[in-house]
C-alpha cells in the first residue's frame, strides 16, 4: 500500500470533509428542517380538523333535524283540545307531552355541546392555519440563508472534488473502497499514524504483538475507533 498518496489524498480530503459537516451543522437548515416538519404537521393536523369539523357539522344537521320533528310533534299535541278527550285520553297526552319536551331538552342539550365542539375545531383549526403560516415563513427564510452560504463554498468544494478525483487514479482500487467504506461511516481521518504503541485516532494503546505486526505490514485496523494506523 502507498501510505504517502492516500495520506497526501487524505490532507486534501479534510478541507471537504470539513466544509461538509460545516453543511450538515449550519444552523440554517437546522432550521430549515424544522420548520419544514412543524409547517408538515400543522397541515396534516388542519386536514383533521377539517374532517373533524364535517363530521360534527353533519350531526348538528342531524339533531336539528331531529329537534324540528319534536317540536312539530309537541306542538300538535298541546295543540289538541283537552276538553274533548276523555280522562284517560288526557293523561296519555301529557306523558306524551312530557316525553317529548324531555326529548327536545335531550336534543337541545346536544346541539349545544356540538356547537362548541365545533368553535373548539375551529379555534384550533385557526392556531394550527397561523402554525403553518409562521413555518413557512421562518424556513423560506433560513432556506435562503443557507442555500446562499452554500453558494459561497460551492467552487472551493467542486475544486476540491476535482482534486480527490485526479488523486484517485495514483491510489489502488482496494484502499480507496477501504477508505471510503470508513469514511461514509463517519470515521475521520481515516488514516492515522502509530503514536507510540498507541492509534493516534482514538490514543488506545496496542498490544505488543500487534505494534510488530503493524510494524510489519505497515498498516493494522485498529480494533477500537476502526481507523487505520500506518507505520512509516
Amino acid at each position: 500500500m502507498d501510505i504517502a498518496k492516500i495520506i497526501e489524498y487524505q490532507k486534501t480530503d479534510a478541507e471537504l470533509f470539513k466544509i461538509e459537516k460545516a453543511s450538515r451543522e449550519n444552523p440554517n437548515r437546522k432550521i430549515a428542517n424544522d420548520m419544514q416538519k412543524r409547517a408538515s404537521d400543522a397541515q396534516k393536523r388542519s386536514v383533521e380538523l377539517e374532517d373533524k369539523a364535517k363530521v360534527l357539522t353533519e350531526q348538528i344537521e342531524t339533531i336539528k333535524k331531529q329537534f324540528e320533528a319534536q317540536n312539530k310533534m309537541l306542538g300538535q299535541v298541546l295543540s289538541k283540545d283537552v276538553d274533548a278527550l276523555e280522562a284517560g285520553d288526557v293523561d296519555k297526552l301529557i306523558e306524551l307531552k312530557d316525553k317529548l319536551s324531555q326529548n327536545s331538552n335531550f336534543l337541545d342539550k346536544n346541539l349545544t355541546r356540538l356547537a362548541e365542539n365545533v368553535k373548539m375545531v375551529i379555534d384550533e383549526y385557526q392556531k394550527a392555519t397561523k402554525i403553518y403560516q409562521d413555518a413557512r415563513v421562518k424556513y423560506n427564510e433560513s432556506k435562503t440563508a443557507y442555500d446562499k452560504s452554500m453558494t459561497e463554498i460551492e467552487p472551493k468544494k467542486k475544486e476540491l472534488e476535482s482534486n480527490l478525483a485526479t488523486a484517485e487514479k495514483g491510489i489502488s482500487k482496494e484502499t480507496l473502497d477501504k477508505y471510503k467504506r470508513l469514511r461514509a461511516d463517519n470515521i475521520f481521518p481515516v488514516f492515522v499514524p502509530l503514536r507510540g504503541n498507541s492509534c493516534g485516532g482514538c490514543n488506545m494503546e496496542l498490544p505488543i504483538a500487534q505494534v510488530s505486526k503493524l510494524k510489519e505490514n505497515g498498516t493494522l485496523q485498529c480494533e477500537h475507533c476502526h481507523r487505520i494506523i500506518y507505520f512509516i
